[in-house]
This record gives structure tokens, sequence and C-alpha cells, in this order.
């Protein structure tokens, strides 16, 4: 009798148990935009679009923003996914495991029950994923539709749990253990559209065979997962025998985009110089806003120097 009570109140607590709810509410693990955990921010990527409705492809495939849209820190601009598309975004310097959270995901949901969700998946190699373990305990009795809400406690481990400038973060630490993954080099992230559709033909599944209802369809170029950003919390430092190979990324970099150093030594005396050879003197803490610099895309030299040696690197600036 005992055992029976016993596993009548687990299947209870599975059933019903409850993930971070939104925020703002006792609990909640979501990230903030400005929180001092992020040191730097995908920079790197493309986006293969999925479909505006998987259900009818006559309509075309999600068009709205360009990966560009998703690089940096959140912003009012992004890149929608469409049914099932997915963005692959490639980190010079790896993304690592450190203690706690490691990334963070961004949508742009604008409260805290309107959600569109993603998986989520690194890779150290390019070639092999291993995706982060979703959990979904929306019902499925019946279809959400475009603006229908999800309550943020029945789900986890999938991005997309927070309204806009708060980023669901995911910690490397829970694929231990996964073959073709080092947890001190992941070079991938891939964000991917969960199919929100309750149709065994197109839906989405999570870790245990559920299918994950979210809102859907939504047939407009702005359909599917809305990636705002992705920010980075463990990332791999230079070694002190790499400081020669400064890294300067991204490259291209679009104006009015931040360009960032990576080197374990200090990088001074840092010059601009376009291709009339004019020189501006970059006021520089730990990456550049090239606004302040930069009014034309074109070919561009960066001067600096480290170590007490001076190096060139070639810049190319795009609108």
């Amino acid at each position: 009798m005992y055992k029976l009570i016993a596993i009548a109140f687990f299947v209870h607590c599975v059933v019903f148990a409850q993930f971070s709810p939104a925020v703002g509410e006792m609990g909640c693990k979501a990230l903030h935009m400005d929180s001092h955990l992020f040191s730097n921010w995908a920079e790197r990527g493309e986006v293969v679009r999925g479909w505006m409705n998987i259900s009818d492809t006559t309509l075309g495939k999600a068009s709205f923003g360009v990966v560009e849209d998703a690089y940096g820190l959140p912003n009012p601009a992004v890149v929608s996914l469409g049914d099932g598309g997915f963005a692959t975004f490639y980190f010079e310097l790896p993304v690592i495991d450190g203690a706690g959270y490691d990334f963070a995901v961004f949508e742009n949901a604008f409260d805290d029950y309107f959600l569109e969700l993603a998986f989520v998946e690194v890779s150290s190699d390019g070639r092999n994923f291993v995706r982060f373990q979703p959990h979904s305990l929306t019902e499925t009795q019946s279809q959400l539709g475009p603006f229908d809400l999800i309550n943020t406690e029945k789900i986890h481990n999938l991005a997309g749990k927070y309204r806009g400038q708060w980023g669901t973060p995911f910690d490397l630490n829970e694929l231990n253990g996964s073959p073709d993954l080092d947890l001190d080099a992941i070079h991938y992230i891939r964000i991917v559209d969960v199919v929100g559709s309750i149709d065994t033909l197109y839906a989405s599944f999570d870790l245990e065979g559920r299918m994950i209802n979210d809102p859907w369809p939504t047939p407009f170029e702005q359909g599917g997962f809305d990636l705002d950003a992705i920010g980075v919390i463990h990332q791999k430092s230079l070694s002190v025998d790499e400081h020669e190979n400064v890294l300067i990324y991204p490259n291209p970099v679009s104006i009015g985009s931040h360009l960032r150093f990576a080197s374990s030594y200090p990088i001074e005396n840092i010059k601009l110089i376009d291709a009339i050879g004019r020189v501006r003197r970059i006021d520089y803490s730990s990456e550049i806003d090239l606004l302040k610099y930069i009014k034309h895309a074109g070919l561009y030299v960066l001067e600096y120097e480290i170590l007490g040696e001076k190096k060139q690197h070639k810049l190319i600036v795009k609108e």
C-alpha cells in the first residue's frame, strides 16, 4: 500500500512539476541583458529559414530580419526563423563550462506569456550538435493559436521562455558526458525553432516525447522564433603564448556595430586609417564603437601596438 501511495505521489509531482516562473516572480532564473555576468555576445552566424506555415508551404518562408540583427546586445531588430528554421553562431573563442550558467538566449516577446520557443544545441566541431533536454508540460488537448499564451512555469530548457531583454540561461554542465562534445571548447551554438503544432505530422517533441504546444500557425514574414541575441557568460581566454594572434572581431563588421579585441596583453596606440591615408586615433577601453569613427563602408587598416611592437590589421566595414 505504501509503495502505491509513493508511486502515485511521484507521478503527481512529475505531471504538475513547475519550472522557473516569469520575470519578477520568486525563483525566476532569467538574466537581464545588462547583467554583469555577460562577457561577450554572438557576432558571427548564419540562418536557414523555415516556412511561414509548414502545413502550407505555398506561403513561402519567413523573411523578417537578417542574421546580423541577432549580433551584439538585444535591440529592437531580430531575425525570424520560421517553422523549424535555425540559426547557427560561431565563436572563435569558445564558450566553456564554468560555474553556473554559461550563456543565455534572448527573444523579443513583448510580455511574460506570449512566448515563441526554440531548441538550443551546441557543438565543438560544427558537425555533431547536442541538444539541451527540453521539457514542455503545456496541455496538448487543443492547439494554441497565433496569439495565445503560455505559462512559463510549464517549460524548461527552451529558448524564448522570458520576455524581451531577459535571456533564458543554459548550463553546459547539463551536457556532461555527451560524446563528440568538449565542454571547454564549444565553438557553435544553434537555435532551432519549435514547430508548435500538435498535429503529429508537424509537431516538435520534448525529452519525454510530449508534443510542444506553442502559438501556431504564425503565417507571417516574422513567423516562428524571433532571435534577438546570444549572451556569453563563460568564454575561453587567450593563453600567454597566443598574444601575437590578436583577435579582432567581427570582421567584416557593420557600421554602428562594436569592434572587439581579444588578447592576453594590453593593446595600445590604436589608429584607424582609411583608404586615402587619413588617420584617426581611437579612444579604446574594451571595444570600439565604430559609429564614432566610421561613416562610410570600405576597407580600413587598424594599426596598434602590443608589447611595444607595431602591428596592422585589415578591416572590412559594410553598411
